[in-house]
Protein backbone atom coordinates (compact mmCIF):
# COMPACT_ATOMS: atom_id res chain seq x y z
CA UNK A 1 0.00 0.00 0.00
CA UNK A 2 1.80 3.62 -0.39
CA UNK A 3 0.61 6.31 1.55
CA UNK A 4 0.17 9.61 0.36
CA UNK A 5 1.61 11.67 3.05
CA UNK A 6 -0.21 15.54 1.61
CA UNK A 7 -2.95 14.50 -0.42
CA UNK A 8 -6.10 15.40 -1.11
CA UNK A 9 -8.65 13.48 -3.31
CA UNK A 10 -11.97 14.24 -4.51
CA UNK A 11 -14.85 13.31 -6.83
CA UNK A 12 -17.54 14.97 -9.34
CA UNK A 13 -21.32 16.20 -8.84
CA UNK A 14 -22.93 16.19 -11.74
CA UNK A 15 -22.79 18.80 -14.56
CA UNK A 16 -27.31 19.06 -12.96
CA UNK A 17 -26.48 19.98 -9.75
CA UNK A 18 -24.12 22.56 -10.35
CA UNK A 19 -25.52 24.18 -12.83
CA UNK A 20 -23.54 24.69 -15.32
CA UNK A 21 -23.94 26.89 -18.30
CA UNK A 22 -23.93 25.79 -21.89
CA UNK A 23 -20.84 27.83 -22.79
CA UNK A 24 -18.73 25.31 -20.39
CA UNK A 25 -18.35 21.36 -21.10
CA UNK A 26 -17.84 18.95 -18.57
CA UNK A 27 -14.12 17.16 -19.80
CA UNK A 28 -14.01 13.31 -20.55
CA UNK A 29 -12.72 11.42 -17.87
CA UNK A 30 -12.48 8.13 -16.66
CA UNK A 31 -15.05 5.30 -16.29
CA UNK A 32 -14.06 5.35 -12.42
CA UNK A 33 -14.25 9.17 -12.16
CA UNK A 34 -17.99 9.01 -11.96
CA UNK A 35 -20.04 11.79 -11.04
CA UNK A 36 -22.02 11.39 -7.87
CA UNK A 37 -25.67 11.52 -7.62
CA UNK A 38 -25.75 13.04 -4.04
CA UNK A 39 -24.31 16.26 -3.32
CA UNK A 40 -24.13 15.69 -0.06
CA UNK A 41 -21.62 12.70 -0.33
CA UNK A 42 -18.03 13.98 -0.01
CA UNK A 43 -15.77 15.24 -2.47
CA UNK A 44 -18.13 17.65 -4.72
CA UNK A 45 -15.95 18.61 -7.51
CA UNK A 46 -16.28 21.71 -10.48
CA UNK A 47 -16.35 20.40 -13.84
CA UNK A 48 -13.18 22.17 -15.91
CA UNK A 49 -14.16 25.34 -17.39
CA UNK A 50 -14.04 25.66 -20.83
CA UNK A 51 -11.98 29.09 -21.58
CA UNK A 52 -13.15 32.16 -23.49
CA UNK A 53 -13.35 31.97 -27.02
CA UNK A 54 -11.86 35.34 -27.31
CA UNK A 55 -9.12 35.65 -29.51
CA UNK A 56 -6.31 34.87 -27.98
CA UNK A 57 -3.05 32.53 -27.92
CA UNK A 58 -3.68 29.34 -26.03
CA UNK A 59 -1.74 29.42 -22.48
CA UNK A 60 -0.28 25.91 -23.73
CA UNK A 61 1.90 27.90 -25.59
CA UNK A 62 3.76 29.10 -22.73
CA UNK A 63 4.85 25.59 -22.20
CA UNK A 64 5.71 24.87 -26.22
CA UNK A 65 6.92 27.91 -27.70
CA UNK A 66 10.59 27.65 -27.36
CA UNK A 67 11.27 32.01 -27.63
CA UNK A 68 8.72 32.16 -24.33
CA UNK A 69 10.94 29.76 -22.82
CA UNK A 70 14.06 31.14 -23.17
CA UNK A 71 12.70 34.33 -22.23
CA UNK A 72 10.60 33.31 -18.95
CA UNK A 73 14.08 31.54 -18.00
CA UNK A 74 15.95 34.66 -18.34
CA UNK A 75 13.33 37.23 -17.00
CA UNK A 76 13.12 34.56 -13.75
CA UNK A 77 16.84 33.95 -13.26
CA UNK A 78 17.52 37.98 -13.11
CA UNK A 79 15.02 38.47 -10.91
CA UNK A 80 16.66 36.05 -9.01
CA UNK A 81 20.31 37.78 -9.41
CA UNK A 82 18.49 41.13 -7.40
CA UNK A 83 18.89 40.16 -3.25
CA UNK A 84 16.02 41.45 -1.92
CA UNK A 85 16.58 40.23 1.13
CA UNK A 86 15.20 41.23 4.58
CA UNK A 87 15.34 40.95 7.91
CA UNK A 88 13.56 40.91 10.85
CA UNK A 89 14.99 44.62 12.21
CA UNK A 90 14.35 46.78 9.02
CA UNK A 91 11.77 48.56 9.98
CA UNK A 92 11.92 51.80 7.74
CA UNK A 93 11.17 51.94 4.03
CA UNK A 94 13.74 54.31 3.69
CA UNK A 95 16.43 52.26 4.71
CA UNK A 96 19.31 51.47 2.70
CA UNK A 97 19.10 47.98 3.40
CA UNK A 98 16.05 48.20 1.00
CA UNK A 99 17.80 49.50 -2.10
CA UNK A 100 17.75 46.32 -3.31
CA UNK A 101 14.10 46.23 -3.91
CA UNK A 102 14.73 49.46 -5.64
CA UNK A 103 16.91 47.91 -8.19
CA UNK A 104 14.43 45.08 -8.82
CA UNK A 105 11.59 47.63 -9.23
CA UNK A 106 13.15 49.25 -11.86
CA UNK A 107 14.17 45.89 -13.47
CA UNK A 108 10.40 45.23 -13.40
CA UNK A 109 9.67 48.33 -14.97
CA UNK A 110 12.28 47.39 -18.00
CA UNK A 111 11.52 43.59 -18.10
CA UNK A 112 7.54 44.36 -18.03
CA UNK A 113 6.89 47.46 -20.05
CA UNK A 114 3.34 47.26 -21.25
CA UNK A 115 2.33 46.17 -17.77
CA UNK A 116 3.72 49.50 -16.82
CA UNK A 117 2.37 51.75 -19.82
CA UNK A 118 -1.05 50.12 -19.25
CA UNK A 119 -1.75 49.54 -15.49
CA UNK A 120 -2.03 52.34 -12.87
CA UNK A 121 1.23 52.03 -10.85
CA UNK A 122 1.28 52.66 -7.08
CA UNK A 123 3.95 53.16 -4.43
CA UNK A 124 2.35 52.50 -1.43
CA UNK A 125 4.98 53.24 1.67
CA UNK A 126 7.54 53.70 -0.78
CA UNK A 127 8.42 50.17 -1.73
CA UNK A 128 4.79 48.40 -1.91
CA UNK A 129 3.52 47.73 -5.46
CA UNK A 130 0.07 47.68 -6.64
CA UNK A 131 -0.80 47.35 -9.85
CA UNK A 132 -4.45 48.51 -11.44
CA UNK A 133 -5.73 47.01 -15.11
CA UNK A 134 -9.68 49.30 -14.80
CA UNK A 135 -12.03 46.85 -16.16
CA UNK A 136 -14.44 48.21 -18.57
CA UNK A 137 -17.58 46.76 -16.10
CA UNK A 138 -17.74 48.33 -13.08
CA UNK A 139 -20.63 45.93 -11.73
CA UNK A 140 -18.19 42.91 -11.88
CA UNK A 141 -16.22 42.62 -8.80
CA UNK A 142 -12.45 43.27 -9.47
CA UNK A 143 -9.85 39.96 -9.06
CA UNK A 144 -6.55 40.29 -6.70
CA UNK A 145 -3.12 38.62 -7.51
CA UNK A 146 -0.81 38.87 -4.37
CA UNK A 147 3.33 37.84 -4.19
CA UNK A 148 6.09 39.53 -2.22
CA UNK A 149 9.48 41.02 -3.42
CA UNK A 150 11.64 40.16 -0.40
CA UNK A 151 13.27 36.95 0.07
CA UNK A 152 15.31 35.39 3.27
CA UNK A 153 18.68 35.87 4.00
CA UNK A 154 21.53 33.45 3.37
CA UNK A 155 23.49 32.19 6.04
CA UNK A 156 26.62 30.58 4.00
CA UNK A 157 26.45 30.66 -0.03
CA UNK A 158 30.02 28.13 0.46
CA UNK A 159 26.69 25.34 1.08
CA UNK A 160 25.13 26.28 -2.07
CA UNK A 161 25.92 24.10 -5.12
CA UNK A 162 25.40 27.38 -7.41
CA UNK A 163 26.10 30.95 -5.81
CA UNK A 164 22.55 31.92 -4.05
CA UNK A 165 22.06 35.30 -6.22
CA UNK A 166 23.37 34.05 -9.32
CA UNK A 167 20.23 32.90 -11.11
CA UNK A 168 21.82 29.85 -12.64
CA UNK A 169 19.48 28.18 -15.16
CA UNK A 170 20.92 24.71 -16.03
CA UNK A 171 18.66 23.71 -18.48
CA UNK A 172 15.88 22.82 -16.23
CA UNK A 173 16.29 24.39 -12.98
CA UNK A 174 16.78 27.98 -12.23
CA UNK A 175 18.63 28.14 -8.63
CA UNK A 176 18.97 30.92 -6.18
CA UNK A 177 16.73 32.54 -3.42
CA UNK A 178 13.30 33.69 -4.12
CA UNK A 179 14.14 30.86 -7.35
CA UNK A 180 10.61 29.13 -5.58
CA UNK A 181 9.46 31.76 -2.64
CA UNK A 182 8.27 33.55 -4.33
CA UNK A 183 9.97 35.54 -7.56
CA UNK A 184 8.82 32.96 -9.52
CA UNK A 185 5.03 33.96 -8.68
CA UNK A 186 5.23 37.70 -8.98
CA UNK A 187 7.51 36.96 -12.32
CA UNK A 188 4.73 34.55 -13.45
CA UNK A 189 2.13 37.37 -12.37
CA UNK A 190 3.93 39.91 -14.85
CA UNK A 191 4.17 37.76 -17.79
CA UNK A 192 0.64 36.54 -17.61
CA UNK A 193 -0.20 39.87 -17.98
CA UNK A 194 2.25 40.93 -20.07
CA UNK A 195 1.60 38.38 -22.98
CA UNK A 196 -2.32 39.29 -22.58
CA UNK A 197 -1.43 43.29 -23.12
CA UNK A 198 0.33 42.08 -26.45
CA UNK A 199 -2.25 40.66 -27.78
CA UNK A 200 -4.36 44.21 -27.50
CA UNK A 201 -6.55 42.82 -24.52
CA UNK A 202 -8.25 45.19 -22.42
CA UNK A 203 -9.86 43.84 -19.39
CA UNK A 204 -13.46 43.34 -18.77
CA UNK A 205 -12.89 42.95 -14.86
CA UNK A 206 -10.70 45.07 -12.99
CA UNK A 207 -7.44 43.14 -12.08
CA UNK A 208 -5.21 44.32 -9.47
CA UNK A 209 -1.85 43.32 -8.61
CA UNK A 210 -0.14 43.85 -4.91
CA UNK A 211 3.16 43.32 -3.89
CA UNK A 212 4.70 43.50 -0.56
CA UNK A 213 8.45 43.92 0.12
CA UNK A 214 8.54 42.67 3.76
CA UNK A 215 6.75 39.28 4.17
CA UNK A 216 9.10 37.00 5.27
CA UNK A 217 9.50 39.65 7.49
CA UNK A 218 5.64 39.35 8.92
CA UNK A 219 4.61 42.02 6.48
CA UNK A 220 3.78 44.90 8.27
CA UNK A 221 5.60 47.73 6.19
CA UNK A 222 4.26 45.80 2.74
CA UNK A 223 0.91 44.07 2.87
CA UNK A 224 0.15 45.99 5.75
CA UNK A 225 -0.15 49.20 4.43
CA UNK A 226 -1.19 47.78 0.72
CA UNK A 227 -4.55 46.15 2.23
CA UNK A 228 -5.40 49.08 4.71
CA UNK A 229 -5.42 51.58 1.29
CA UNK A 230 -7.38 48.83 -1.08
CA UNK A 231 -9.72 48.58 1.48
CA UNK A 232 -10.43 52.25 1.69
CA UNK A 233 -10.45 52.49 -1.75
CA UNK A 234 -12.60 49.41 -2.58
CA UNK A 235 -14.83 48.43 0.68
CA UNK A 236 -15.13 45.12 2.51
CA UNK A 237 -15.73 41.72 0.63
CA UNK A 238 -14.90 44.14 -2.60
CA UNK A 239 -12.65 41.22 -4.35
CA UNK A 240 -14.55 38.56 -6.03
CA UNK A 241 -11.07 36.53 -5.35
CA UNK A 242 -7.49 36.92 -4.22
CA UNK A 243 -4.75 34.20 -4.98
CA UNK A 244 -1.74 34.53 -3.35
CA UNK A 245 1.43 32.28 -3.00
CA UNK A 246 1.05 29.11 -0.22
CA UNK A 247 -0.76 26.39 -0.81
CA UNK A 248 0.48 22.47 -1.51
CA UNK A 249 0.81 22.96 -4.96
CA UNK A 250 -0.01 19.56 -7.27
CA UNK A 251 0.36 15.81 -6.16
CA UNK A 252 0.26 12.90 -8.10
CA UNK A 253 -1.58 9.69 -7.51
CA UNK A 254 -3.46 6.94 -8.91
CA UNK A 255 -6.92 6.54 -8.79
CA UNK A 256 -9.41 3.63 -7.67
CA UNK A 257 -8.11 0.29 -9.15
CA UNK A 258 -11.17 -1.34 -10.36
CA UNK A 259 -9.80 -3.77 -12.23
CA UNK A 260 -8.62 -6.56 -10.16
CA UNK A 261 -5.31 -7.26 -12.97
CA UNK A 262 -4.52 -3.62 -12.85
CA UNK A 263 -1.61 -3.92 -10.84
CA UNK A 264 -1.52 -0.72 -9.12
CA UNK A 265 -1.26 0.43 -12.25
CA UNK A 266 -0.53 4.76 -11.42
CA UNK A 267 -0.10 5.66 -15.35
CA UNK A 268 -3.93 3.92 -16.41
CA UNK A 269 -5.68 6.08 -13.40
CA UNK A 270 -3.36 9.28 -12.07
CA UNK A 271 -5.10 11.80 -10.98
CA UNK A 272 -3.31 15.19 -10.32
CA UNK A 273 -4.07 17.34 -6.98
CA UNK A 274 -4.39 20.43 -6.61
CA UNK A 275 -4.39 21.75 -3.39
CA UNK A 276 -4.80 25.50 -2.49
CA UNK A 277 -5.04 26.81 1.11
CA UNK A 278 -8.25 28.49 1.86
CA UNK A 279 -7.04 29.03 5.32
CA UNK A 280 -3.96 29.95 8.07
CA UNK A 281 -3.31 28.71 11.55
CA UNK A 282 -3.13 31.42 13.90
CA UNK A 283 -0.05 32.70 15.14
CA UNK A 284 1.48 33.80 19.08
CA UNK A 285 4.97 34.89 19.80
CA UNK A 286 5.32 35.01 23.69
CA UNK A 287 8.35 36.78 25.27
CA UNK A 288 10.19 35.48 28.79
CA UNK A 289 11.74 38.18 30.22
CA UNK A 290 13.01 36.86 33.54
CA UNK A 291 15.10 39.18 36.27
CA UNK A 292 16.69 38.03 39.06
CA UNK A 293 19.78 39.34 41.16
CA UNK A 294 23.13 38.60 39.72
CA UNK A 295 26.25 38.50 41.33
CA UNK A 296 30.14 36.64 41.41
CA UNK A 297 29.39 33.34 39.57
CA UNK A 298 31.25 31.41 42.13
CA UNK A 299 28.98 32.18 44.79
CA UNK A 300 25.68 30.61 42.84
CA UNK A 301 21.99 30.41 44.04
CA UNK A 302 20.65 26.64 43.67
CA UNK A 303 19.06 27.92 40.05
CA UNK A 304 20.99 30.95 38.34
CA UNK A 305 18.13 32.74 35.76
CA UNK A 306 19.10 30.44 33.00
CA UNK A 307 18.43 27.28 34.83
CA UNK A 308 15.10 28.67 36.00
CA UNK A 309 14.43 29.78 32.47
CA UNK A 310 15.22 26.35 31.35
CA UNK A 311 12.54 24.77 33.55
CA UNK A 312 10.15 26.61 32.15
CA UNK A 313 10.95 25.92 28.62
CA UNK A 314 10.99 22.13 29.72
CA UNK A 315 7.75 22.11 31.50
CA UNK A 316 5.92 23.83 28.37
CA UNK A 317 7.66 20.87 26.24
CA UNK A 318 6.14 18.64 28.82
CA UNK A 319 2.84 19.30 30.04
CA UNK A 320 -0.77 19.77 28.51
CA UNK A 321 0.89 18.85 25.42
CA UNK A 322 -1.15 19.85 22.32
CA UNK A 323 -3.50 17.20 20.78
CA UNK A 324 -4.65 17.05 16.65
CA UNK A 325 -8.63 17.70 16.06
CA UNK A 326 -10.01 17.00 12.73
CA UNK A 327 -13.71 17.61 12.35
CA UNK A 328 -15.98 18.38 9.07
CA UNK A 329 -15.06 22.21 9.86
CA UNK A 330 -11.65 21.59 8.64
CA UNK A 331 -10.15 21.72 5.35
CA UNK A 332 -8.41 18.72 5.61
CA UNK A 333 -11.58 16.95 6.75
CA UNK A 334 -12.54 17.11 2.97
CA UNK A 335 -9.42 16.06 1.38
CA UNK A 336 -8.81 12.96 3.32
CA UNK A 337 -12.59 12.17 2.29
CA UNK A 338 -11.68 12.58 -1.05
CA UNK A 339 -8.22 9.69 -0.42
CA UNK A 340 -10.92 7.58 1.20
CA UNK A 341 -13.29 7.60 -2.02
CA UNK A 342 -11.50 7.60 -4.90
CA UNK A 343 -7.68 6.15 -4.12
CA UNK A 344 -8.35 3.60 -1.53
CA UNK A 345 -5.76 1.48 -2.65
CA UNK A 346 -3.46 4.41 -1.74
CA UNK A 347 -4.11 5.03 2.17
CA UNK A 348 -4.42 3.46 4.80
CA UNK A 349 -7.24 0.96 5.14
CA UNK A 350 -9.12 2.32 8.32
CA UNK A 351 -9.21 5.94 6.78
CA UNK A 352 -12.46 5.01 5.61
CA UNK A 353 -14.01 4.04 8.63
CA UNK A 354 -12.66 6.71 10.76
CA UNK A 355 -14.10 9.36 8.41
CA UNK A 356 -17.47 7.69 8.95
CA UNK A 357 -17.03 7.34 12.94
CA UNK A 358 -17.68 10.84 13.83
CA UNK A 359 -15.05 11.35 15.88
CA UNK A 360 -12.82 14.44 15.54
CA UNK A 361 -10.41 13.22 18.50
CA UNK A 362 -9.90 9.85 17.32
CA UNK A 363 -9.32 10.73 13.28
CA UNK A 364 -6.93 13.30 13.88
CA UNK A 365 -4.50 10.99 16.12
CA UNK A 366 -4.85 8.40 13.71
CA UNK A 367 -4.28 10.53 10.42
CA UNK A 368 -1.17 12.47 12.64
CA UNK A 369 0.33 9.26 13.78
CA UNK A 370 0.45 7.74 10.27
CA UNK A 371 1.29 10.50 8.09
CA UNK A 372 3.55 11.71 10.06
CA UNK A 373 4.70 15.57 11.62
CA UNK A 374 3.63 17.55 8.30
CA UNK A 375 -0.15 16.47 8.31
CA UNK A 376 0.10 16.34 12.59
CA UNK A 377 1.10 20.52 12.31
CA UNK A 378 -2.30 20.77 10.14
CA UNK A 379 -4.74 20.03 12.92
CA UNK A 380 -2.99 20.29 16.15
CA UNK A 381 -1.00 23.81 17.58
CA UNK A 382 2.53 23.82 17.39
CA UNK A 383 5.33 25.06 20.11
CA UNK A 384 8.60 25.68 19.45
CA UNK A 385 11.18 27.92 21.68
CA UNK A 386 13.27 29.29 19.16
CA UNK A 387 15.22 32.30 20.62
CA UNK A 388 16.92 32.58 23.99
CA UNK A 389 19.47 34.90 25.98
CA UNK A 390 20.98 35.42 28.83
CA UNK A 391 24.42 36.11 30.38
CA UNK A 392 27.29 37.97 29.59
CA UNK A 393 30.55 36.83 31.48
CA UNK A 394 31.47 33.14 33.04
CA UNK A 395 32.07 34.73 36.44
CA UNK A 396 29.21 36.73 36.64
CA UNK A 397 25.48 35.33 37.21
CA UNK A 398 22.80 36.04 34.59
CA UNK A 399 20.47 39.14 35.25
CA UNK A 400 18.29 39.26 32.43
CA UNK A 401 17.26 36.33 30.49
CA UNK A 402 14.71 36.86 27.97
CA UNK A 403 13.26 33.53 25.34
CA UNK A 404 10.89 33.59 22.40
CA UNK A 405 8.41 30.43 22.00
CA UNK A 406 6.67 30.62 18.92
CA UNK A 407 2.77 28.85 18.43
CA UNK A 408 0.64 28.01 15.71
CA UNK A 409 -2.41 28.37 16.66
CA UNK A 410 -4.70 25.57 15.16
CA UNK A 411 -8.39 25.93 14.28
CA UNK A 412 -10.23 24.56 17.50
CA UNK A 413 -7.81 26.74 19.63
CA UNK A 414 -7.42 30.74 20.13
CA UNK A 415 -4.14 32.41 20.63
CA UNK A 416 -5.88 33.21 24.14
CA UNK A 417 -6.32 29.52 25.06
CA UNK A 418 -2.60 29.29 24.02
CA UNK A 419 -1.66 32.00 26.33
CA UNK A 420 -4.37 30.76 29.33
CA UNK A 421 -1.97 27.31 29.08
CA UNK A 422 1.20 28.90 29.16
CA UNK A 423 0.33 30.64 32.19
CA UNK A 424 -0.70 27.63 34.12
CA UNK A 425 2.30 25.46 33.39
CA UNK A 426 4.80 28.78 34.17
CA UNK A 427 2.89 30.55 37.46
CA UNK A 428 3.77 27.00 39.95
CA UNK A 429 7.59 27.36 38.21
CA UNK A 430 7.63 31.20 39.10
CA UNK A 431 6.17 30.40 42.50
CA UNK A 432 8.95 27.23 43.62
CA UNK A 433 11.89 30.19 42.78
CA UNK A 434 10.34 33.18 44.27
CA UNK A 435 9.18 35.03 41.43
CA UNK A 436 6.68 37.52 41.06
CA UNK A 437 5.23 36.93 37.82
CA UNK A 438 3.16 39.16 35.25
CA UNK A 439 1.26 38.89 32.16
CA UNK A 440 1.39 42.01 30.49
CA UNK A 441 -0.98 41.18 26.91
CA UNK A 442 -2.93 44.04 26.25
CA UNK A 443 -6.44 43.72 26.42
CA UNK A 444 -6.62 40.98 29.49
CA UNK A 445 -8.40 42.01 32.26
CA UNK A 446 -6.57 40.86 35.83
CA UNK A 447 -3.97 38.95 34.10
CA UNK A 448 -0.94 41.60 35.88
CA UNK A 449 -0.01 40.72 39.48
CA UNK A 450 -0.92 43.90 41.84
CA UNK A 451 1.46 42.95 44.07
CA UNK A 452 4.66 44.22 44.36
CA UNK A 453 8.06 42.17 42.62
CA UNK A 454 9.41 39.92 45.25
CA UNK A 455 12.71 40.46 46.63
CA UNK A 456 15.85 39.00 46.86
CA UNK A 457 17.57 39.29 50.61
CA UNK A 458 19.74 42.36 49.01
CA UNK A 459 16.44 43.96 47.88
CA UNK A 460 16.45 43.41 43.89
CA UNK A 461 13.35 42.14 42.12
CA UNK A 462 12.85 38.81 41.28
CA UNK A 463 9.57 39.04 38.22
CA UNK A 464 9.02 37.34 34.92
CA UNK A 465 7.05 39.25 32.39
CA UNK A 466 5.17 37.54 29.72
CA UNK A 467 4.40 39.28 26.55
CA UNK A 468 3.83 39.33 23.08
CA UNK A 469 6.20 39.69 20.49
CA UNK A 470 3.59 41.35 18.52
CA UNK A 471 0.20 41.19 18.38
CA UNK A 472 -1.45 37.74 18.48
CA UNK A 473 -3.08 36.48 15.42
CA UNK A 474 -6.26 34.37 15.59
CA UNK A 475 -6.72 31.66 13.05
CA UNK A 476 -7.71 32.52 9.36
CA UNK A 477 -11.48 32.24 8.32
CA UNK A 478 -11.94 29.88 6.05
CA UNK A 479 -12.96 30.45 2.19
CA UNK A 480 -16.20 28.23 0.78
CA UNK A 481 -14.64 24.82 -1.13
CA UNK A 482 -18.21 23.62 -1.96
CA UNK A 483 -18.65 23.87 -5.61
CA UNK A 484 -22.74 23.73 -4.56
CA UNK A 485 -22.96 26.65 -3.06
CA UNK A 486 -19.68 28.82 -3.94
CA UNK A 487 -19.42 29.69 -7.58
CA UNK A 488 -16.34 31.75 -7.46
CA UNK A 489 -14.32 28.34 -5.91
CA UNK A 490 -16.17 26.77 -8.47
CA UNK A 491 -14.76 28.80 -11.39
CA UNK A 492 -11.67 29.07 -9.96
CA UNK A 493 -11.16 24.92 -9.38
CA UNK A 494 -12.76 24.65 -13.13
CA UNK A 495 -9.72 26.57 -14.47
CA UNK A 496 -7.28 25.00 -12.59
CA UNK A 497 -8.80 21.95 -13.79
CA UNK A 498 -8.77 22.88 -17.62
CA UNK A 499 -5.33 24.10 -17.25
CA UNK A 500 -3.43 20.67 -16.03
CA UNK A 501 -6.05 18.88 -17.73
CA UNK A 502 -5.17 20.10 -21.48
CA UNK A 503 -1.60 17.96 -21.25
CA UNK A 504 0.59 15.68 -19.88
CA UNK A 505 3.05 16.39 -16.80
CA UNK A 506 5.73 18.14 -18.75
CA UNK A 507 8.15 16.15 -16.22
CA UNK A 508 7.19 12.67 -17.12
CA UNK A 509 9.95 10.88 -19.41
CA UNK A 510 7.65 10.36 -22.40
CA UNK A 511 6.32 14.40 -22.30
CA UNK A 512 8.48 16.52 -24.04
CA UNK A 513 6.59 19.67 -23.84
CA UNK A 514 9.15 22.05 -25.17
CA UNK A 515 9.48 19.98 -28.70
CA UNK A 516 6.57 18.39 -30.74
CA UNK A 517 5.35 16.66 -27.76
CA UNK A 518 4.32 12.92 -27.07
CA UNK A 519 0.79 12.52 -28.54
CA UNK A 520 0.77 9.45 -26.07
CA UNK A 521 1.33 10.49 -22.93
CA UNK A 522 -1.59 10.74 -20.77
CA UNK A 523 -3.44 13.52 -19.16
CA UNK A 524 -4.23 13.18 -15.71
CA UNK A 525 -8.02 13.94 -14.37
CA UNK A 526 -7.80 16.56 -11.85
CA UNK A 527 -9.21 17.48 -8.43
CA UNK A 528 -9.50 20.15 -6.84
CA UNK A 529 -9.68 20.30 -2.74
CA UNK A 530 -8.61 22.53 0.12
CA UNK A 531 -6.54 22.47 3.41
CA UNK A 532 -4.89 24.72 5.61
CA UNK A 533 -1.46 26.64 6.05
CA UNK A 534 0.60 26.53 8.60
CA UNK A 535 2.21 29.33 8.19
CA UNK A 536 0.80 33.03 6.92
CA UNK A 537 1.17 34.87 4.41
CA UNK A 538 0.75 38.50 3.65
CA UNK A 539 -3.28 37.57 3.24
CA UNK A 540 -3.36 37.96 6.94
CA UNK A 541 -3.83 41.49 6.15
CA UNK A 542 -6.73 40.77 3.55
CA UNK A 543 -9.25 39.13 5.15
CA UNK A 544 -11.74 41.93 5.04
CA UNK A 545 -11.54 42.70 1.50
CA UNK A 546 -12.44 38.73 0.08
CA UNK A 547 -14.44 36.02 1.62
CA UNK A 548 -12.26 33.71 -1.33
CA UNK A 549 -9.00 34.30 -0.37
CA UNK A 550 -6.42 31.22 -1.88
CA UNK A 551 -2.85 30.66 -1.34
CA UNK A 552 -1.73 28.42 -3.80
CA UNK A 553 1.42 28.52 -5.78
CA UNK A 554 0.53 25.61 -8.94
CA UNK A 555 3.72 23.68 -8.53
CA UNK A 556 4.24 20.25 -8.90
CA UNK A 557 6.05 18.55 -5.47
CA UNK A 558 9.31 17.68 -6.08
CA UNK A 559 9.86 20.68 -8.88
CA UNK A 560 9.70 23.90 -6.28
CA UNK A 561 12.22 22.78 -3.72
CA UNK A 562 14.13 24.29 -0.67
CA UNK A 563 12.45 27.64 -0.02
CA UNK A 564 14.43 29.17 2.94
CA UNK A 565 17.10 26.73 2.49
CA UNK A 566 20.71 25.68 0.73
CA UNK A 567 19.85 25.29 -3.01
CA UNK A 568 16.56 26.66 -3.59
CA UNK A 569 15.37 26.38 -7.05
CA UNK A 570 12.24 25.68 -9.13
CA UNK A 571 11.80 23.69 -12.37
CA UNK A 572 11.21 25.87 -15.98
CA UNK A 573 8.32 23.63 -17.14
CA UNK A 574 6.38 24.25 -13.27
CA UNK A 575 6.98 28.02 -13.05
CA UNK A 576 5.51 27.92 -16.87
CA UNK A 577 2.58 25.53 -15.75
CA UNK A 578 2.06 28.73 -13.35
CA UNK A 579 2.48 31.43 -15.79
CA UNK A 580 -0.83 29.56 -17.35
CA UNK A 581 -2.87 29.01 -14.58
CA UNK A 582 -2.85 32.98 -13.95
CA UNK A 583 -3.50 33.72 -17.36
CA UNK A 584 -5.92 31.84 -17.52
CA UNK A 585 -7.50 32.82 -14.37
CA UNK A 586 -7.66 36.09 -15.79
CA UNK A 587 -9.22 35.55 -19.27
CA UNK A 588 -12.39 32.75 -17.46
CA UNK A 589 -12.82 35.46 -15.15
CA UNK A 590 -12.82 38.60 -16.91
CA UNK A 591 -16.10 38.40 -18.77
CA UNK A 592 -17.74 35.57 -16.30
CA UNK A 593 -21.15 36.73 -14.97
CA UNK A 594 -22.03 34.78 -11.60
CA UNK A 595 -25.59 36.09 -11.96
CA UNK A 596 -26.53 33.85 -15.38
CA UNK A 597 -25.51 30.64 -13.73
Amino acid sequence: MKIASLLGLASLPSTLALGIPSHQQVFSSPEWFRPISNPRESCPQAPPVTIPNDGLHSSLRFLSDEAFRARQADRLSRAVQIPTTVSDYMKDPYDEAFEPVVRFQAFLEKTFPLVHTHAKVEHINRLGLVFTLPGTNTTRKPILFMAHQDVVPIDDPADWTHPPFAGVFDGDWIWGRGASDCKNVLIGLLSAVEGLLAQDWRAQRTVVLAFGFDEESHGFLGAGTIAPALLERYGEDAFEFILDEGGLGLQSLGGSNNNENDNDNDDENEVLYALPAVGEKGSLDLVLDLAVPGGHSSIPPAHTGIGIMAEILYELERQELFTPWLDTSHPAHGMFECQARYSPAHVEPWLAEKLAANDPAALADAVAISRGPIIRHTLQTSQAADLIRGGVKTNALPEKISAVVNYRVALHQSPDEVRERAERIIRPVAERHNITLHVAFPGVSGATDDKNDLKSEEGESRSLTLSPLSAPLVPAPISPTDPLSSKTWARFAGVARSVFESHPNPLSADSSMSGSGSESAKKPTVVVTGDIMTGNTDTRFYWPLSKNIYRWSPARVGASLNIHTVDERVRLDVHLEGVMVYYDLIRSFDGWDESVE
